[in-house]
């Protein structure tokens, strides 16, 4: 499905004093399908961002359907071969999709890196960190998130980013029914395409990382100049 310039435009008439149509045309890559990739895709190509990849190698499965953008009625399917029908249908947006595991690919543009494990974000910034703009990094928990923004062209922010990885050995096991809920999700998705929204528009209230306590109601945030909003 193709949407023509004018109707493109007509469906984001109640956005364009935010997000002008000439912000919207930056390349996105998202490196994960999950419970926070399938919503921020989704988000995107609502927002109007058309230059989308998404990269995932599993299939949809019946324990994903309490917090991620996937119908009963596709378990089974390959997750970016699902998600890209639903964008469609949703937006008239034709995601790139990569029904395969990131193994180390460079990647230009903005990445974001919507993974469950530590491996692979490391691999994305180790990767990236020369042929990408921007890296994107938000974890969740149960009722928890977090999100790191590294501006790749600025060294202390590269510096700092760099310190935030651990083993996986290292990260707290939840237990198998304390690990995901959709309001956690959707949560850090907004904040994750409210972020992508700042860098296209260059605004100058971006966020750098934030630490959200969604169980305890309590959001902090870091802007780019160290500015701490509460």
């Amino acid at each position: 499905m193709f949407l023509d310039k004018e109707t493109r435009q007509a469906t984001l008439t109640r956005q364009l004093d935010v997000i002008p149509m000439d912000a919207l045309d930056i390349q996105i890559n998202i490196i994960g399908a999950g419970a926070i990739g399938s919503w921020v895709a989704l988000s995107l190509a609502k927002m109007g961002f058309i230059d989308i990849s998404v990269w995932d190698h599993d299939e949809v499965s019946i324990e994903n359907m309490n917090c991620q953008f996937y119908p009963i009625g596709m378990i089974g399917k390959p997750k970016v071969i699902a998600l890209q029908e639903l964008v469609s249908m949703f937006t008239g947006t034709t995601i790139q999709i990569h029904e395969r595991k990131y193994e180390g690919q460079e990647l230009k543009g903005l990445v974001i890196s919507a993974l469950d494990n530590m491996e692979t974000r490391e691999s994305i910034f180790k990767n990236c960190r020369m042929s990408a703009s921007w890296i994107i990094d938000p974890r969740m928990s149960l009722e928890a998130a977090s999100l790191f923004v590294c501006d790749l062209r600025n060294s202390e922010l590269v510096s700092q980013y760099g310190k935030t990885f651990y083993s996986d050995a290292e990260a707290v096991q939840e237990r198998c029914t304390a690990k995901s809920t959709i309001y956690t999700a959707n949560l850090i998705a907004g904040l994750v395409a409210k972020t992508v929204k700042d860098i296209a528009t260059r605004s100058e209230s971006r966020i750098k990382n934030a630490d959200w306590h969604i169980g305890n109601n309590q959001l902090l945030a870091w802007g780019a100049e160290g500015n701490r909003y509460s």
